[in-house]
């Protein structure tokens, strides 16, 4: 069964508990990621989130690309849902560290 750490009306992130992958479901995107991955994307996120909060005039029109690895592919946010998925990536990454936290702690 896979472990969920975090959910929102936009989507949420869980492992996979054969893989360890994260797979990350937003809006009608689905990402799984090595953890790796997954930090990278949440940089891109954040990045990409911080320089675009307090120019977005309309936070609800789709206008807002992100880039991604792929040749000629972004994916296109309004600025209330690439808010909802930093909330869930944020999130996330706060329950992992916990879980690192611990687990140190008991070796």
């Amino acid at each position: 069964m896979a472990q969920f750490f975090h959910h929102n009306d936009f989507g949420y992130c869980a492992r996979c508990p054969r893989t360890c992958h994260l797979h990350v479901c937003f809006g009608n995107v689905a990402l799984a990621a090595t953890p790796i991955e997954f930090a990278e994307f949440r940089r891109v996120v954040t990045d990409t989130w911080q320089h675009h909060c307090l120019r977005t005039h309309d936070p609800e029109a789709r206008c807002i690309a992100l880039r991604t690895p792929a040749p000629h592919l972004a994916l296109v946010f309004s600025l209330v849902e690439l808010t909802q998925l930093s909330d869930i990536l944020e999130n996330t990454a706060l329950l992992l560290e916990v879980e690192q936290l611990l687990a140190s702690q008991t070796e």
